[in-house]
């Protein structure tokens, strides 16, 4: 099985103080701002993948996969472990089989913070990671979404919804939570949802956000659930190493 995307989030129905009208505004403004200022960077990622049947008890550790992911012009590229040339292909043409997701760099985030795709309601002030908060909840309507989940051969564009919360003073990211909940029938997939946590990380004399790690989470209608566990460290900004190509291969001689 190969999806992309999910969360944890519990969306109740609660009165929350009132918002100042330009809040949400000037957090997205900041989320934006973060994502198009990102320079083209690479990170290892470490994805320990744990399954289970949903009526049986703790899950059990499937295997560990090292995989080196690449933000490039708002894409994420990836290659297997210790390769430095980033081709555009599908994260499953690397890893075909099993659960595996994309988006956790920035297209998850650009998608709900940029445009008009989301809708948004404020939740008010918490506590988050350590941080005092901001939360908003939001939803994706399938037909605005570019969430695409795919089983075997089966996919489709699926509507989520989730929470982001954000520092009180300084309206960095500092959680986003994602529940896909209207995903078509025939894909064969019951629920998936994700939490991405971030934190800064300086390239060169800049600080920029990124996510620190992510969890994600799968259950199926033939009744297996899946945990990856995703960690990002050694992150970098490109350097003359490291291709980028799209297509056919070229000449990866050093400049």
């Amino acid at each position: 099985m190969a999806v992309l995307l999910c969360s944890i989030t519990a969306l109740a129905a609660e009165s929350y103080p009132a918002e100042d009208p330009e809040l949400l505004q000037r957090i997205r403004n900041k989320v934006t701002a973060h994502l198009s200022q990102l320079p083209n960077y690479t990170c290892h990622e470490v994805v320990d993948r744990l399954s289970r049947l949903l009526n049986s008890g703790s899950s059990e550790h499937h295997d560990t996969l090292e995989l080196e992911v690449a933000f490039v012009g708002n894409k994420e590229l990836y290659a297997r472990s210790g390769e430095t040339l980033f081709e555009e292909q599908s994260i499953h043409n690397i890893v075909p089989s099993g659960t595996i997701g994309s988006g956790t760099f920035g297209s998850i985030a650009a998608n709900v913070f940029s445009g008009n795709m989301s809708s948004f309601q404020y939740r008010g002030p918490s506590k988050k990671d350590g941080h005092q908060t901001f939360r908003y909840d939001f939803r994706v309507p399938r037909e605005n979404s570019q969430f695409l989940v795919r089983r075997k051969s089966a996919e489709g564009i699926a509507g989520y919804k989730g929470s982001f919360w954000v520092d009180m003073e300084t309206l960095d990211l500092v959680r986003l939570e994602i529940k896909v909940d209207d995903i078509p029938s025939h894909v064969g997939v019951r629920s998936i949802q994700e939490t991405m946590r971030y934190k800064m990380v300086k390239f060169r004399n800049s600080d920029f956000l990124l996510p620190r790690d992510s969890e994600m989470a799968v259950a199926d209608e033939a009744g297996y659930y899946s945990l990856n566990r995703i960690g990002l460290e050694r992150c970098r900004e490109f350097a003359g190493e490291s291709v980028v190509t799209y297509g056919a291969p070229v000449d990866t001689s050093p400049q």
